[in-house]
């Protein structure tokens, strides 16, 4: 019931397309919270998210990120902001992503879409005022993400060395994660195909 009143409210205080976004994602969110997982999977998406957060605080400062998408074509220029913040809301809340959000904590009621905007530019979290989620809700594409002028102006502050090493450590977590993630997907995937051969077997 209490899901039902919330999709109804997204729709009516959203533009169709948005809605439908926010909706679809936050389903997926729920359904991966409730997968069982062992203790390593939810030890690297902590991990994950301390990797992320620590990236932010690195480049949190980048003056270009919130101009760059100013004048462009839409969608990217719908809003100002990051010309990288106008991608699709399906792809860069991908599988992997919502697996690593999830079992770091993030909760369905966590993704909140931009207040009174009117047109839906780019991701479904992205208004005028830029990017609507926390930084540990975010999926981390959108943290290690960094066009060719952000490097540019990390450089010039004599930033960008300690950025990358941390943009390291941020892909190696992500790599962790992902491998331990995958293995347990292709076991759940496996595990009835193997029971049912088994069971013919037994009954053969």
């Amino acid at each position: 019931m209490l899901i039902a009143v919330e999709r109804l409210l997204i729709k009516l205080r959203q533009p169709a397309s948005r809605a439908d976004e926010v909706v679809a994602v936050r389903q997926r969110l729920r359904t991966e919270r409730a997968r069982a997982i062992d203790a390593d999977e939810r030890a690297l998406a902590l991990e994950l998210r301390a990797r992320k957060l620590a990236v932010a605080a690195e480049v949190e400062a980048i003056a270009g990120c919130r101009t760059c998408a100013t004048g462009q074509p839409w969608p990217r220029g719908g809003y100002d902001g990051g010309d990288c913040c106008a991608g699709v809301t399906e792809e860069l809340f991908e599988d992997r992503e919502i697996a690593a959000l999830a079992h770091a904590g993030t909760r369905p009621r966590d993704l909140v879409p931009p207040a009174g905007a009117d047109a839906h530019a780019g991701c479904a979290f992205r208004g005028p005022r830029g990017c609507t989620l926390a930084v540990a809700h975010r999926p981390g594409r959108c943290v290690y993400y960094l066009c060719t002028a952000a490097r540019r102006e990390l450089h010039a502050r004599g930033q960008l060395a300690a950025v990358e090493a941390r943009l390291a450590d941020l892909s190696r977590a992500m790599l962790d994660f992902v491998t331990v993630h995958q293995a347990r997907v292709d076991h759940d995937v496996a595990a009835p195909i193997v029971d049912g051969i088994a069971a013919a077997l037994r009954g053969a």
